[in-house]
């Protein structure tokens, strides 16, 4: 289907935006009724629209819908009016139109967790490439049994929760008992609080990443590879391509597509998250772990006897969004992929 843009200009400008949504109208009832836009008077095939096997496909994707729809569409919608209304503990609300991204954008709390959000942002971004090495590894594998066994030991940790993970850390960096405080002070005759000073939280947070590989990921980008023609890897071994050249010149422009969509999941993920800041946070590094997230959980879930302000953060919730799906369709327009 062509873009909006492109049928408005060919409808000819302004006058032709009726004609060009009538054309998407066309072929989206053309998509769904199964039917060919070249040929104007075909007939609808009814039985295969409303037929056995499309009504048995309708039924396994109902509770999908209807979970989607009751967990996530109604609650979008929902949050996104109630960001221009007062709400108050029981529920109630009233229209006050622009007061809460006022009080958002005035409030020096969130210009000072826009710092912390953005160090992980970058070096979010960046510990995305242990896991195109990874996976770029695993894919040059001769065997393909030791490939599969590799896989299905990375996919292990997937029934795990990652809560358990942050609990196993907290463990290992705790101040009295970890194991990391133990073998620092053995190495530098010190001990080091790392959940506790403000200047070691943010990498204590990171490290906790080790190796910094996802295992969804890794899936993604084998996909990818699987699904390239092997005369480009047949033509590349004859022209002598050596391993690094393959990975700058192959391996990685041809995973372009499958980096986007893990790109916008990272880019999501950064500005809106805050459940691992949580998991680690205590009073000592309150500002250090502060970010528009865990700013907008504070407002709704307060730590202390200040009234909750929910406004606030269905407010700042919709501002997060903006900004992340703005970022997304920015990556998709100018990430591009390779052809081979």
């Amino acid at each position: 289907m062509k873009k909006l843009s492109v049928l408005i200009k060919e409808a000819g400008g302004k006058k032709g935006i009726l004609a060009a949504l009538k054309k998407i109208g066309l072929r989206f009832r053309n998509y769904i009724l199964d039917t060919d836009e070249m040929l104007p008077g075909q007939k609808i095939r009814w039985k295969r629209v409303f037929g056995l096997s499309s009504l048995i496909a309708f039924l396994f994707a109902l509770p999908a819908i209807v979970t989607n729809v009751i967990f996530d569409w109604i609650p979008m919608f929902d949050g996104i009016i109630k960001a221009f209304c007062y709400v108050d503990r029981s529920g109630e609300s009233y229209f006050i139109g622009l007061e809460n991204f006022k009080n958002v954008f005035t409030d020096p709390i969130l210009y000072k967790s826009i710092g912390n959000m953005l160090f992980f942002f970058v070096f979010n971004l960046i510990l995305m490439f242990p896991t195109i090495i990874c996976t770029v590894v695993m894919f040059r594998m001769k065997s393909a049994k030791v490939q599969y066994v590799y896989r299905v030991l990375l996919c292990l940790p997937m029934v795990v929760p990652s809560l358990v993970f942050t609990l196993l850390w907290i463990f290992v960096f705790g101040y009295n008992f970890g194991v990391m405080t133990d073998l620092a002070e053995k190495i530098f005759g010190e001990r080091y609080n790392f959940l506790g000073d403000p200047d070691l939280i943010k990498w204590t947070i990171l490290f906790t990443g080790i190796p910094w590989v996802t295992s969804n990921n890794v899936l993604i980008y084998i996909g990818g590879l699987n699904g390239i023609s092997e005369s480009v890897w047949d033509a590349a071994k004859l022209d002598g391509v050596g391993p690094i050249k393959k990975f700058f010149s192959l391996e990685l422009p041809l995973i372009v597509g499958q980096f986007k969509l893990v790109l916008i999941g990272v880019l999501g993920a950064s500005i809106t998250t805050y459940s691992t800041q949580l998991m680690y946070y205590n009073a000592a590094v309150h500002d250090a772990v502060m970010t528009p997230g865990l700013l907008m959980y504070f407002k709704a879930f307060p730590l202390t006897t200040v009234p909750a302000d929910y406004g606030y953060s269905y407010a700042l919730g919709l501002v997060l969004f903006v900004v992340s799906l703005t970022l997304s369709l920015l990556s998709m327009k100018f990430v591009k992929s390779a052809d081979y």
